[in-house]
């Protein structure tokens, strides 16, 4: 059931939460070993809160999510007194144990959720696969033998095999919609400031953010209302005062729910390579949007117009994707090296310069690079973020939306040595095998609201199940509710939940 099925069924007291939490733990055992989502798996402290939410249903108190699971990140996503080793096994060996639990995670606890464990994470969350040297690959759950996406990777995979109700992410340049595609869920990064944060590497990161993960667009509304508002530690938080369980039902209800919507469709984004089957797969979807009422037209978005300079305005030439990941590499270097200095401000007795060959090579590259970053070059980077936002706000000046694939291909095979890597190269085009085949992290440079969304399913390159296809949905600066209203609208006509395998 979708969570909010779940949810409704407590409420009515036809289940109690701890019947409800007991048949997620059996379903963790039962599926975990094949799919390696969870990584740190907390039976006792799920067991002792579904007990308190029933007592809290008893006595008629209940709260917004009581007794629903939901599994945490384990990255920046702090949940104190339980070990969290950010998928890095220096990390792991020094036992490292978060003294806090993050603001956003509180909010879900205070909110009544249930927390079954901590799911698999790439080492810092530095590529768009999950994998490590700890724990290993996570698989989506529909051919074990692909990657689950990342790096919210071991969350995607958690919920859409039922391990979990509600899960979260972590989204710097694609982290919560990637694994979305490539485990056929719903994933929203919201608006920066939307979901508070307290925890390093900081809420004032100028392109990071949590976000809600689940099997539904409702559910992912509920998240949305019960975490977003403003914190007092957080400079950048933004108030609560958007209403997503509105914005859903604004989707949701009625035969043509974003009439007078225009939609502007970028097969590619003018910059990347894309596999024919994910764009046949994300055109197809399409008439969803069109039978709920919106204009599709395909535009082009502009970014291959853009011209970009090295330091010191040098060298003036047009934007590539390979120098867009490149840019992207490097400003998530300068906010690796910066968590690393994090970890001895807080106390913690490991400083990963000291155990470079036990580090991911790309994670350990990009520590190395943040040795050497300027000041003056980590800010001319923002000059290509400005024109990002330029060239996107233009479209969405016109149309209330633009749509395209999550990523570009179909499915990314595990390897066998805790270093799983997108491709290098797609339709004899060079791309970044990081980051480079997902059109994700433009819309983290640029700060829209964006959310992934089932699409369909393609032909599996091994010859198996059909493996999922995701289109991301990107709104108007700061209206996550609209977002949400449009992934509504389209869910109603394509809907995906009976497609997950059981």
């Amino acid at each position: 059931m979708p969570a909010y099925e779940q949810l409704a069924l407590l409420k009515l007291k036809r289940v109690s939460a701890v019947d409800l939490t007991e048949a997620h733990l059996r379903r963790l055992r039962l599926v975990n070993p094949r799919l390696n989502a969870f990584v740190h798996v907390t039976e006792q402290l799920a067991r002792e809160a579904a007990v308190q939410s029933d007592e809290r249903y008893r006595l008629g108190r209940p709260r917004t999510l009581e007794g629903l699971t939901f599994g945490v990140k384990a990255l920046f996503d702090f949940l104190a007194g339980v070990p969290n080793d950010f998928g890095s096994k220096p990390m792991a060996d020094v036992g490292f144990v978060p003294p806090f639990t993050s603001v956003y995670i509180q909010r879900a606890l205070d909110a009544g959720v249930v927390v079954p464990g901590k799911t698999n994470t790439p080492e810092f969350g530095h590529k768009g696969t999950t994998d490590n040297k700890i724990h290993g690959p996570t698989s989506t759950p529909f051919d074990p033998r692909f990657n689950a996406g990342g790096s919210s990777g071991g969350s995607a995979a958690a919920v859409a095999s039922f391990m979990t109700a509600l899960t979260q992410g972590s989204d710097a340049g694609g982290s919560v919609r990637i694994p979305a595609a490539m485990c056929n869920i719903a994933a929203l990064k919201p608006s920066i400031g939307r979901w508070p944060q307290d925890a390093p590497p900081i809420a004032t990161a100028p392109f990071f953010t949590p976000g809600p993960m689940a099997r539904t667009v409702a559910d992912v509304a509920m998240l949305m209302q019960a975490i977003s508002g403003p914190h007092e530690g957080d400079p950048l938080s933004m108030d609560g005062s958007l209403d997503y369980i509105g914005a859903f039902r604004g989707g949701a209800e009625g035969k043509r729910p974003l009439a007078g919507k225009r939609i502007a469709y970028s097969p590619d984004m003018n910059l990347f390579p894309v596999e024919a089957p994910v764009e046949r797969v994300v055109r197809q979807a399409l008439q969803a949007f069109e039978k709920a009422g919106a204009v599709v037209d395909q535009v082009n978005l502009g970014l291959n117009e853009i011209q970009v300079t090295d330091l010191g305005g040098r060298n003036r030439r047009p934007l590539t994707s390979q120098y867009f990941a490149d840019t992207w590499g490097l400003m998530q270097a300068g906010l690796y090296g910066h968590a690393r200095d994090l970890f001895l401000e807080f106390g913690v007795p490991v400083d990963l310069r000291e155990h470079m060959e036990q580090l991911t090579p790309q994670f350990a590259a990009m520590l190395n690079r943040s040795e050497s970053l300027l000041a003056e070059e980590y800010r001319h980077l923002d000059f290509l973020r400005a024109d990002v936002l330029h060239k996107l706000n233009i479209v969405l000046g016109t149309y209330s939306y633009i749509v395209t694939p999550t990523v570009a291909v179909v499915g990314v095979q595990n390897g066998n040595n805790g270093n799983t890597l997108g491709p290098s190269a797609i339709n004899g085009v060079a791309v970044d095998p990081l980051i480079g085949w997902c059109l994700t992290y433009p819309v983290n440079f640029s700060g829209h609201p964006a959310m992934s969304l089932p699409a369909g399913f393609a032909p599996n390159p091994l010859e198996g199940p059909e493996l999922p296809v995701g289109l991301q949905v990107i709104g108007r600066m700061k209206r996550d509710d609209e977002v949400i209203t449009a992934a509504a609208a389209y869910e109603q006509y394509n809907p995906w939940y009976q497609r997950y395998p059981r």
